[in-house]
């Protein structure tokens, strides 16, 4: 679930990592789960995607609302459908590294608003949703720096 509140560790904008960004705790499931239960879960974890992992925890899909909305409109049943059915194939992702300003790039270039965040090994571990960079942006403006 969101976290809400400013960060106490104060790290400048332009410093910022992926890592800095991501929300940690996030759902994420194998390409045989139904779609009803991937829209539970974004509901219940107040989340507009969810990532698609093999048994590795490598990305392979990612499912969003759309994605879901959509299987609904060609006439799905969420009961029958499985991610692997309606995800997007070939997420995009970017590394814990990876620096805001490249990751607002990416965003803006491929009109994302999730993008995951993998380890140097691959493994997902974490979210990031436009609104996470937002909320970093105006924590590092608000929250007085240190002597």
């Amino acid at each position: 679930m969101k976290e809400t509140g400013f960060n106490t560790r104060v790290i400048p904008f332009g410093k910022m990592r992926a890592e800095d960004l991501m929300e940690k705790d996030i759902p994420y499931y194998p390409p045989d789960a139904i779609g009803l239960t991937l829209a539970t879960a974004m509901i219940s974890w107040k989340c507009g995607a969810i990532p698609i992992v093999d048994e590795q925890k490598q990305i392979i899909g990612i499912v969003t609302e759309f994605d879901l909305l959509d299987a609904l409109m060609r006439g799905e049943d969420l009961e029958k459908v499985k991610a692997s059915e309606i995800m997007a194939q070939e997420a995009k992702f970017v590394k814990q590294e990876t620096m805001a300003e490249e990751i607002i790039k990416i965003m803006e270039t491929l009109h994302l608003i999730h993008i995951p965040v993998v380890d140097s090994e691959g493994q997902l571990v974490g979210l990031i949703e436009r609104s996470d960079i937002l909320l970093a942006y105006l924590e590092s403006r608000l929250t007085p720096s240190p002597p």
